[in-house]
């Protein structure tokens, strides 16, 4: 198995470009996206959609604010780890929670697998969730 070389201050650059992305959802200020994002970008939702450059990601947003209101989007952990092509990626553990117009809440935890360009800049991500109440079925046999 490869060894990852990390370059810690790189490392915490991308980390604080996940975590400001994620507070743009919370705060609903999206006005540097474009710093954060390649135009290139591929993002794959959870829920199947795909957006496949940073235009389409704009025009998701526009859409999604008009019917839904992020509340709390935390971070739970980063792991660092080298893509397909050997650029950075990180893996995010996080929880979100919001409200639909309609007035019906949600909440979930996810996992994002997020990789980076030569100049740092998001170039794909993909999430996946999970509901935010488990239970176990066969506990205590």
């Amino acid at each position: 198995m490869a060894t990852v070389t990390l370059s810690i201050p790189r490392a915490r650059k991308r980390e604080r470009a996940i975590s400001d992305y994620f507070n743009m959802w919370v705060t609903r200020d999206f006005d540097k996206l474009d710093a954060i994002f390649a135009p290139d970008c591929v993002y794959e939702e959870s829920n199947g959609h795909i957006y496949e450059n940073r235009n389409q990601i704009h025009h998701w947003i526009e859409d999604s604010l008009e019917h839904q209101a992020v509340s709390m989007w935390k971070i739970a952990n980063f792991t660092h780890a080298r893509g397909r092509e050997g650029q950075p990626s990180i893996t995010v553990f996080w929880t979100l929670a919001g409200r639909v117009r309609e007035g019906e809440s949600y909440d979930y935890d996810g996992v994002s697998v997020i990789e980076f360009n030569r100049q740092n800049k998001i170039k794909r991500v993909r999430e996946f969730r999970a509901k935010r109440r488990r239970d176990y079925p066969y506990k205590g046999e």
